[in-house]
């Protein structure tokens, strides 16, 4: 099948009660006919439990994602939500994660690469930054994993698109200052790539952040396909068709014309290498 359907699960997060968010992101899983069911950051926990982080963080084999895995499987659907996780190794690291549940009952887990640590955002206080893009085949998608911020570097994007990704998943737990500019990349992330992009954010306020709602489904052309409410609570599904990829990129193919040796000397500069 080419066709699949897609549910922005744009809620309202608890702070510190994992099993009260649990409980409705279940609850929206079993309701909705969306097959891949997308969730915003730290949906799991809410943003940001601060101090609280390191009793609330799990690791991938805790309680909260194992249960989340087990509705992947029994619904038959493709789950994406936020949390903080864990590292299983080093003990203190944290890292704030997308993890997608897959209709298989596979886990698969990116940790955000870009952490904001400016204006109200203090992220590199608690987070750990991930190193590597992730894109997984789900049960009815192959999903290109995103967070919030992650949204404004190209190269993120790019790179799980030439991977293979069908539709680039961002959670996002973007304040109603932080939206302006969150509009004016994401379109371009989705026709730069020719790629699907969905964007669910949260809505409530945590603290003095304010979350703007406003959750997103892009087609490959940059063309808005279907929107959540503003600033409320708002659960939105529609159906793609991943051979409208083809035809987009038979029409403009900019992945095929992308010219590696431009990235080469982005990383050059960026590595301190700036002789030409």
């Amino acid at each position: 099948m080419t066709r699949t359907t897609v549910t922005l699960a744009q809620i309202t997060c608890q702070l510190h009660d994992k099993s009260a968010n649990l409980k409705r992101m279940s609850s929206f899983v079993r309701k909705t006919k969306g097959r891949v069911v997308i969730f915003p950051e730290t949906s799991l926990t809410g943003y940001l439990p601060r101090d609280d982080l390191f009793k609330q963080a799990e690791p991938m084999d805790g309680p909260s994602i194992r249960a989340m895995a087990s509705l992947a499987k029994e619904t038959k659907k493709d789950i994406v939500f936020g949390a903080p996780i864990r590292d299983e190794r080093i003990h203190g690291l944290i890292y704030n994660s997308s993890i997608l549940a897959t209709g298989h009952g596979k886990l698969f887990r990116y940790d955000k690469m870009y952490l904001p640590t400016f204006g109200p955002f203090e992220e590199r206080v608690f987070f750990t930054p991930g190193n590597d893009a992730v894109v997984a085949q789900g049960m009815h998608a192959r999903i290109g994993l995103m967070v919030c911020y992650d949204m404004f570097f190209p190269e993120l994007a790019k790179l799980e698109s030439l991977m293979g990704a069908q539709l680039l998943i961002n959670i996002s737990a973007a304040p109603t200052t932080s939206r302006p500019s969150f509009e004016k990349v994401m379109p371009a992330r989705a026709a730069e790539n020719s790629v699907f992009l969905a964007y669910t954010n949260l809505v409530g306020v945590h603290g003095s952040l304010v979350f703007g709602g406003g959750s997103v489904l892009y087609g490959p052309r940059g063309d808005e396909i279907i929107r959540a409410k503003e600033l409320e609570e708002d659960i939105v599904t529609h159906e793609i068709d991943f051979e409208d990829l083809d035809a987009a990129r038979r029409f403009r193919p900019l992945l095929r014309d992308s010219r590696p040796e431009l990235f080469d000397r982005i990383g050059a500069i960026l590595r301190g290498n700036t002789k030409k």
